[in-house]
């Protein structure tokens, strides 16, 4: 398989699953038995008609994003081929914009690769130091405003550039983190 096509199906994949790990009302996925195909309805509803309305929109917007970034970073004969983080900003632009919210990278436990990733805010540093403890997530309500952090693994192939020195050693789990700040109504 073309490398361009990989990584381009990667990307998509990866911002299917950025959106499902913001979502907590999912439900359990399909069983995969051997029996045929067969749309079962579920016991009892999981979403409301205008919370699953919301989700199918923003997965919309999330996909034809991720498709259009795709194609403009991996496709364009001649054009210099961005890293995957960096297409992803792309498709936070698009995303933040459907939700009035914004999303960051931050540097946790290595080296920003882009002064942009420091973490600035004070919630941004308290994120950085929950998330380089272990934790997975991070999450806090303040102003009108909810904040979450979470881990996102950095792989072999990322480390060859966060880590280089320490690529072949590594002894720790090394992670950035992903910021998701939303408005919310004041309760």
């Amino acid at each position: 398989m073309n490398s361009r096509i990989w990584i381009g199906l990667c990307m998509i994949a990866g911002a299917a699953t950025l959106f499902m790990a913001t979502t907590d009302s999912l439900g359990e996925p399909p069983d995969n038995s051997d029996k045929p195909a067969k749309k079962s309805k579920p016991a009892k509803p999981l979403l409301t008609v205008e919370e699953a309305r919301g989700q199918a929109k923003l997965l919309h917007t999330t996909y034809e994003a991720t498709l259009i970034a795709v194609h403009r970073a991996y496709f364009e004969e001649g054009k210099r081929m961005l890293v995957p983080s960096r297409v992803l900003e792309d498709i936070f632009y698009w995303v933040d914009h459907e939700t009035k919210g914004e999303t960051r990278w931050i540097a946790v436990n290595t080296e920003a690769m882009s002064i942009d990733h420091e973490p600035e805010s004070e919630i941004e540093k308290k994120a950085a130091k929950v998330l380089a403890s272990g934790e997975e997530e991070f999450e806090l309500i303040e102003d009108g405003v909810y904040h979450r952090a979470g881990a996102v693994t950095l792989v072999a192939s990322c480390l060859r550039c966060h880590e280089p020195n320490l690529f072949q050693k590594q002894k720790r789990k090394r992670v950035a983190g992903l910021v998701i700040s939303i408005p919310v109504k004041q309760e």
